[in-house]
């Protein structure tokens, strides 16, 4: 593949493309729809959920981009926000630069300035990309955010878009209002509109005819190796245009490789207390910490779990945890542990919670013929821990020999 083949397909697919063009489709209209909607009520704070690579951020651009000019609105993405962080740029994006240290003082001038438009003009918007990557200290205050009120009614219209889903909005406080989701789930491309997608791209890049460069074929493989999402979609054709050695691209380049490693759904952890689940945590990172503190990923509010209690490290073929040292420790299916390999529906107990593991990621026998002398340590690491966790599961008893 020359240079200029490189160039194109990281202009078209690459991490710069949505610069390129948008390419407009039936679920993201609907989503664009749905937003129009609920901005137009502003009794409820929208939610766009939908996995990675779904097309929210892209859905949010476009909405920003068909506002009118003089419209108040703050378009945030949350990954990583802390609560200062998160006033601070909504009121930057309003068009005020305050020298205010504490949030309680930004929130006041937040519900200042939004009462105010409520009353002359029309309640700010407010758009959260990736509300739940949110410290969630910063996930509470939006939910104050949610509850300012003008007259009665609310003085801020809010749209979130997440991967999994969030609980409705109160501030904490009795008598508070609450407000309640309205939700729409982001459907996948169809077929034809995956076809319109790639071959739109191609044409923005100078081709005039896109497929000499994806024929239809290929473009229903991208699709079903994406599962219709744009984002993922991106990802393997831009993967299929490095990889191959002439165009147009035929079936026979794609590498097999492609179907068995993209298309994995992302580790779980489930989070309940007292049988009731409280949250549903999607892998996004590699690398997960749970414990009490706002700055673990996942918080549990528990008082026999410590601040940074356990680290969870993903690799393609193993979900490994660390205990850090924590004061109470950490037991996996009763077995008390400071490390181990995770396996599916591993029950992990901190406290008074519970954390099941879903979709934990299995050993590939494919990785041995692709290990880097970089990974020889790490596969060294994991082959120990599953001989450890093997003999720990013939060490308990089954349920059959009791």
């Amino acid at each position: 593949m020359d240079s200029k083949q490189t160039d194109f397909g990281e202009q078209a697919f690459g991490k710069q493309s949505e610069s390129l063009v948008t390419v407009k489709y039936e679920s993201q209209q609907h989503a664009l729809d749905f937003i129009w909607s609920v901005l137009g009520d502003g009794s409820a704070v929208g939610l766009i959920e939908g996995p990675a690579g779904s097309g929210k951020s892209t859905v949010v651009r476009q909405f920003v981009s068909e506002l009118p000019r003089d419209a108040a609105v703050a378009a945030i993405d949350g990954t990583r926000i802390k609560p200062r962080g998160l006033l601070s740029e909504i009121l930057a994006r309003y068009g005020y630069a305050p020298d205010l240290q504490s949030t309680d003082e930004l929130l006041q001038m937040i519900a200042m300035f939004a009462g105010q438009q409520t009353r002359t003009y029309q309640a700010p918007i407010l758009l959260v990309d990736n509300a739940d990557r949110m410290f969630p200290s910063a996930l509470q205050t939006v939910s104050k955010l949610a509850a300012i009120t003008e007259q009665g009614r609310p003085a801020m219209r809010i749209v979130l878009t997440s991967r999994q889903h969030i609980a409705a909005f109160t501030d904490g406080k009795k008598g508070a209002p609450e407000r309640a989701f309205d939700v729409l789930c982001l459907a996948p491309m169809s077929v034809n509109d995956a076809l319109v997608y790639l071959h739109a791209r191609i044409e923005a890049c100078g081709i005039g005819t896109p497929d000499s460069v994806f024929p239809g074929d290929v473009c229903d493989k991208l699709y079903a190796l994406s599962g219709g999402r744009p984002g993922m979609l991106n990802e393997h054709a831009l993967a299929a245009l490095k990889a191959a050695k002439s165009l147009p691209i035929s079936l026979s380049q794609f590498d097999g490789t492609h179907d068995t490693r993209t298309a994995r759904t992302p580790p779980r952890i489930i989070v309940s207390r007292d049988g009731q689940a409280v949250e549903d945590f999607v892998f996004n990172d590699k690398k997960v910490l749970i414990g009490r503190s706002d700055f673990a990923d996942i918080v549990i509010e528990d008082e026999f779990c410590s601040k940074f209690h356990v680290l969870l490290l993903l690799y393609s073929d193993g979900l490994v945890l660390l205990d850090l040292n924590s004061v109470n420790g950490t037991t996996v299916n009763s077995v008390r542990v400071k490390s181990t390999l995770l396996l599916d529906n591993d029950i992990i107990s901190l406290g008074h919670h519970r954390l099941k593991v879903v979709n934990a990621p299995v050993a590939d026998s494919g990785d041995a013929g692709r290990a880097t002398i970089a990974d020889t340590k790490r596969m060294r690491n994991l082959d120990e821990l599953r001989q450890k966790r093997a003999a720990q599961l013939r060490a308990v008893p089954s349920k059959s020999g009791q």
